[in-house]
C-alpha cells in the first residue's frame, strides 16, 4: 500500500533524516515539557493510525476495547490517506481526520484540529509520528518505547514494544495506562459483512488467492507466479473455482496470472473489481483463502476465513495471522528467513525465502482446511 511509511522504509536516506532530525527534536521536547498525569476519567480518545492496512486492522483491538470498557466513550481516528479505506470496515469510530503526512504544516494543523483526552500513537518507529503526537491537543499521550528508535521522549507514557511477541500483543499493551480497559480481539471492531456480489457468489465453492504484497521491497514477500499457477490448477482439480484478488494496481499482473493457467479452468481475476467492503464479503464466504503476508491476509484472518498464509522474510511470530482457522507457512530451518521485525531489517544478501515454500506444502495445508 503506497504510504508515507513505505517511502520512509524505501531507502536509507528517508530513515536517516527521520532519525537524525527527529531524535534530537524529541529529546529536546522531552527535556523541556512538564510532567503530566493521566486524566481522571478520560472519555475522548484519539488514535493515530498512519500504519499499513494490516497494522490498522490489528490495532482495531484498541477501538473495540475502549468501546467496551469506557462509559460514554468517543473515538477519533487520525489517519493517513493510504489507509482511510480500511476504516470504513470498522465500527465504533466517531470521527476521522485525514492527516496529510507529506505536507508537514498541514499535518500539524490536522493533528491539532480536534482536542482529545488521551492520544494513542500506534507507530512503532517513525520519529515523525511521535512529533505529531507531541504536538497534538491532547491531555495525555501514549506510545511505544521501541528499542533503538529513540522516540519515547514524545510521550507522557511510553509502553515497551517487544520483538518477542505478536504485534497484536504490543498494540494491546498501549491500553495498560487506561484504568479498567480490558483488551478485546480486533475482530470485535469489524462491522457486519454482507454478501458477496451476485456474480461472485455464483462461483461457489471458491478459493480466494491473493498473491500480491505491497510496500518496501514487496517482491521479496511474493511467491513465484509459476507456483501460483500450479496451485491454481491443482486447486481447481479439487472441484474449486479460484478467484485472484488484488487492488486496481494489481489488475495487469492478476490478468497475466490467469492467462498463464491451463485453459478451461474455473479461475478469474477480481483484482480492482470489488471494493474493500465487498472483498471482505468475498473472503468470508470463501471455502478458503491463500495469501502472502499483507493486509488482505490479516483481514481474512480476522474474518476467521480458512486461511493459508505464506511467510518468507516476515516473522510468523510477529506478524502471523490471528484467525482460529489459519495455517502460517514459512521455509523450514536452516533457511535464514523470518527476519523482518519492523519491516526494513533486510540483511545484505537475503535468502530468496518465498521460493523455498513448495506447492505440495501449500496444497496439503489447503486440503486440510477444505475437509
Amino acid at each position: 500500500m503506497p504510504s508515507t511509511l513505505s517511502s520512509i522504509r524505501e531507502s536509507a536516506l528517508p530513515r536517516l533524516v527521520d532519525h537524525a532530525a527527529g531524535t534530537p527534536l524529541l529529546w529536546l521536547w522531552g527535556a523541556c515539557r512538564r510532567t503530566r498525569v493521566p486524566p481522571a476519567a478520560p472519555r475522548h480518545f484519539g488514535l493515530m493510525m498512519f500504519e499499513t492496512i494490516g497494522d490498522t486492522l490489528l490495532a482495531a483491538s484498541l477501538i473495540a476495547s475502549l468501546r467496551a470498557s469506557v462509559p460514554d466513550v468517543r473515538v477519533t481516528v487520525f489517519a493517513s490517506r493510504g489507509n482511510l479505506g480500511v476504516l470504513a470496515l470498522l465500527a465504533g469510530i466517531d470521527a476521522v481526520v485525514d492527516v496529510p503526512l507529506t505536507r508537514p504544516l498541514h499535518a500539524f494543523a490536522a493533528i491539532r484540529s480536534i482536542a482529545v483526552d488521551v492520544m494513542f500513537d500506534i507507530g512503532q518507529w517513525p520519529r515523525w509520528y511521535a512529533l505529531l503526537c507531541a504536538a497534538s491537543r491532547s491531555r495525555y499521550t501514549i506510545g511505544f518505547a521501541t528499542p533503538g528508535q529513540w522516540r519515547h521522549y514524545a510521550y507522557d507514557r511510553a509502553v515497551p514494544h517487544g520483538r518477542d511477541v505478536h504485534e497484536l500483543a504490543n498494540f494491546q499493551r498501549l491500553l495498560e495506562p487506561i484504568p479498567g480497559a480490558s483488551p478485546l480481539p480486533p475482530e470485535r471492531a469489524l462491522k457486519p459483512v454482507g454478501r458477496p456480489p451476485a456474480a461472485i457468489g455464483a462461483c461457489t465453492p471458491y478459493v480466494v488467492m491473493h498473491p500480491w504484497a505491497s510496500g518496501f521491497r514487496f517482491a521479496s514477500r511474493e511467491w513465484p507466479l509459476a507456483r501460483w499457477s500450479e496451485l491454481i490448477a491443482r486447486t481447481c482439480a479439487l472441484g474449486m473455482a479460484v478467484l485472484v484478488s488484488g487492488s486496481p494496481a494489481d489488475r495487469p499482473r492478476a490478468a497475466a496470472l490467469v492467462a498463464r493457467c491451463p485453459g478451461g479452468l474455473p479461475v478469474r481475476s477480481i483484482a480492482g473489481d470489488v471494493s474493500l467492503a465487498e472483498l471482505a464479503a468475498v473472503l468470508q464466504a470463501a471455502a478458503a483463502v491463500v495469501a502472502v503476508n499483507t493486509g488482505v491476509m490479516h483481514l481474512a484472518a480476522l474474518l476467521d476465513a480458512p486461511l493459508v498464509a505464506l511467510h518468507g522474510p516476515t516473522s510468523r511470530r510477529r506478524w502471523g495471522p490471528v484467525g482460529s482457522r489459519s495455517i502460517a507457512l514459512a521455509p523450514p530451518p536452516p533457511a535464514a528467513c523470518e527476519f523482518l521485525h519492523l519491516g526494513f531489517e533486510y540483511p545484505g544478501r537475503p535468502a530468496n525465502c518465498m521460493e523455498r515454500i513448495e506447492v505440495d506444502e501449500v496444497l496439503a495445508a489447503l486440503r486440510s482446511l477444505l475437509r
